[in-house]
């Protein structure tokens, strides 16, 4: 707000509420800017120099804090501090034009809207306090989030395992029961081979049924069943050999696909602000002490951001705003004259442009009337001396002379 006073001023500073220098340092013309003060007009101001010099204090240091915040935000980022370091000092800038703003807005407003508007500025203050506190309380908590910060990765790759496995679950289960069938059918049939194989071998030891020793004829018929089993086993495997290796190979790719993203998942997984964050959630739900802490961390931080406008609101109004007021209606009634008299010139000009316009009309109309009198008698002497019908010679003349004529 830069208002230049009408007033003499005194080239005085002050350190305390008691003592004035003799001249303005520059310190605290960059003290007053941060606290939305005009050097110009603080000059002479008194104590009032003081509580500005104590709200730009407030005002930097708040400013401080939130490129710090900003620095660490991006450094989870960026690893290259030519990016940190400017878009740190950037948005930290962004912050104290935000709190210059608000400041600013409290010194010029008041009326029926006051208290609206300081809740709006509360409300607005205290966004931007919680949004800021984020990358701080985890540069507090550096330590235990980096500690936990494994444990939470494990748990998003294996609930991510979960769910990829859950999209391959129908293809996988078709694929398996194909293997499954074709091994219990192996199975069975080397089952059944074996079998009749024993039985072969119980009739020629004198086991089996028949009680003798030595190949007959029951021992002869059950070494060619047990011969027969193994040619059809032989048989069978030739007929299904090629769906049983296109069915392995297909559970083989759907499960190095599997194996595939969830490796991508792993690699893709960072230590970044986000990251950290959720790493933090979760800490507090694990560990509830770090939890109260948190919070009393957020409300300390939402405080500092705070502590500008709670400042300038707890002061009390002094000679500065006065003159603040002063200058502005000073200004106001400057415009509200000079528009005043421009609209009074505005007014005299189309006054005497109407004037003039109304007697040049007069004069051109006298001049008109004096032609069509002159037309006029022209026409009547020409129609005498060839008279034809007067209908007629009145529609030509009225077209011609007569200002308004019906067609």
């Amino acid at each position: 707000m830069n208002y230049i006073s009408d007033q003499p001023t005194q080239n005085t500073s002050s350190t305390s509420p008691s003592g004035y220098d003799t001249e303005t340092s520059s310190w605290d013309k960059i003290l007053w800017w941060m606290a939305a003060a005009d050097a110009r007009l603080m000059k002479d101001c008194g104590p009032d120099r003081f509580r500005y010099t104590v709200i730009g204090y407030t005002v930097m240091a708040t400013w401080i804090f939130a490129t710090l915040a900003w620095g660490y935000f991006f450094s989870t980022l960026f690893d290259d501090i030519l990016v940190i370091l400017p878009a740190a000092v950037f948005f930290g800038f962004v912050i104290l034009t935000i709190d210059r703003g608000l400041i600013a807005g409290i010194n010029s407003n008041g009326g029926k809207n006051r208290w609206l508007s300081l809740s709006v500025r509360l409300v607005l203050a205290l966004t931007i306090g919680f949004f800021l506190s984020q990358p701080v309380v985890l540069m507090l908590f550096k330590k235990d989030v980096d500690a936990h910060l494994p444990v939470v990765k494990e748990k998003k790759t294996a609930a991510y395992t979960q769910q990829i496995r859950q999209e391959n679950t129908i293809p996988l289960q078709t694929t398996r029961s194909e293997i499954d069938r074709i091994r219990n059918e192996q199975k069975s049939r080397e089952q059944e081979i074996l079998d009749l194989k024993n039985a072969y071998i119980r009739e020629t030891d004198g086991t089996g049924g028949s009680g003798k020793i030595g190949e007959y004829a029951i021992a002869r018929v059950k070494k060619m069943a047990y011969l027969k089993a193994e040619e059809d086993m032989i048989a069978w495997k030739r007929t299904v050999q090629a769906p049983l290796d296109s069915a392995l190979a297909q559970e083989k790719k759907l499960e190095n696909n599997i194996q595939a993203r969830i490796g991508e998942f792993e690699s893709g997984l960072s230590d970044g602000f986000l990251t950290r964050i959720e790493t933090l959630d979760d800490l507090m739900l694990t560990h509830p002490p770090v939890k109260y802490r948190y919070r009393l961390v957020i409300m300390l931080i939402m405080l500092i951001e705070l502590m500008p406008l709670l400042t300038k609101l707890m002061m009390p109004s002094g000679l500065y705003e006065e003159k603040v007021q002063d200058a502005v209606l000073q200004k106001k009634l400057a415009w509200q004259n000079e528009r005043a008299a421009f609209h009074e010139v505005e007014k005299t000009f189309y006054e005497k442009a109407l004037a003039s316009d109304k007697q040049l009309q007069n004069e051109v109309m006298a001049e008109i009337d004096a032609y069509r009198r002159k037309e006029a008698e022209n026409y009547f002497n020409q129609w005498k001396q060839n008279p034809g019908k007067v209908r007629q010679f009145w529609e030509q003349l009225k077209s011609k002379l007569l200002y308004f004529s019906r067609n």
